[in-house]
């Protein structure tokens, strides 16, 4: 069952308070109860920009532009991580000039189209569509400067709950006074993560352990220090792994993450839902990957059909979230929920 965060503010003696009727629902600005522009009968070319090969994401996003009876031709480009692939694929798009840009993540969104205050077209895609998904914070990472008019050929969806809903979540499931987080320090997502969790973490009374990945002499990240990083949050009293919007650590490294964390017997957090449903980390609060990338073909068609400019159309999250629960890591770890929120989480059983 789906909730709404804005019946979040919650206590373990008022767990029943966090449902909420229905499933994912677009925004107050979706599709229901407005009359579609009619398709034109064209092709529409766009180039899809990724970082860890296509999931429901671009499922959900393909299916909502077929659903509307739009004709695509997909372009799909797949840097695995890696940005120093950017150059030569923003060429090709220069060079191609596609209807539209489909991007993931914030690193790669940043990297394509700039810093909102410093968009040089030299340097970056600013006369091409783009619109964005798994980018958790787009105005701290200066890719749009207001979220209800971006203000730029850029716009897209946020795919995770605030900061407080998701620590409202944690104690809801069990109290924790120490909250560990390992992190990528050379990914300016993870950095405002940390930043935010520190504001909430201290009025909370709790004590927020920070363990950064070292980085090789190219400044890079070490994924083999991953598992002694966790090692440390667990030798240092943390009680649950925090897994937060990091590209590094939730997807390339999510197998490492949540295998090693299970073997030192320390419960796991995260914000996305992917490492719950394939790779057994504890739990999540997260939106339905395939309804973002739905809500962000609502963005694309916006565009595309209804003649719409990114600069003029607000980014947005789906308004309903998901607690999910691996129940054969909740039995590994011997770490049970409360029954109030077995009620309305979804149940992962692998």
């Amino acid at each position: 069952m789906s909730i709404d965060p804005r019946d979040f503010g919650i206590h373990r003696r008022s767990l029943l308070k966090l449902a909420a009727a229905g499933g994912l629902a677009l925004p107050a600005a979706s599709l229901a109860g407005q009359a579609l522009a009619t398709v034109p009968d064209r092709t529409f070319r766009i180039m899809m920009v990724l970082g860890r090969g296509e999931s429901d994401n671009e499922y959900g996003f393909k299916d909502y532009l077929a659903r509307r009876g739009l004709k695509t031709e997909f372009t799909i480009r797949n840097t695995g991580g890696d940005t120093g692939k950017l150059p030569a694929i923003m060429e090709e798009i220069r060079d191609t000039r596609p209807d539209l840009i489909y991007s993931w993540g914030t690193p790669q969104t940043r990297a394509l189209v700039g810093p909102y205050d410093d968009p040089d077209p030299r340097k970056y895609i600013t006369d091409i569509p783009v619109v964005f998904t798994f980018v958790a914070a787009p105005t701290d990472a200066k890719i749009v400067r207001d979220l209800n008019r971006p203000g730029r050929n850029v716009t897209g969806t946020i795919h995770i709950a605030p900061i407080a809903v998701q620590l409202n979540t944690i104690q809801a499931y069990r109290p924790v006074k120490r909250l560990g987080v390992v992190y990528n320090p050379q990914e300016r997502n993870s950095i405002l993560t940390i930043e935010n969790l520190r504001a909430e973490a201290g009025p909370r009374g709790l004590e927020l352990i920070e363990e950064p990945v070292p980085l090789n002499d190219r400044g890079e990240p070490i994924s083999a220090a991953v598992p002694d990083a966790i090692a440390r949050v667990a030798r240092r009293g943390g009680e649950v792994l925090y897994i937060g919007p990091d590209t590094f650590i939730a997807f390339h490294n999510r197998t490492v993450v949540a295998s090693e964390a299970l073997r030192l017997g320390l419960p796991t957090f995260s914000v996305t839902e992917l490492i719950v449903r394939t790779d057994k980390a504890m739990l999540a609060l997260a939106s339905s990957a395939y309804g973002i990338g739905r809500f962000t073909a609502f963005k694309a068609a916006q565009i595309l059909v209804d003649g719409g400019t990114p600069a003029d159309i607000p980014v947005e999250t789906l308004k309903r979230f998901s607690i999910i629960i691996n129940m054969a890591t909740v039995r590994a770890l011997e770490y049970y929920p409360p029954i109030g929120l077995l009620n309305f989480a979804e149940i992962i059983e692998s």
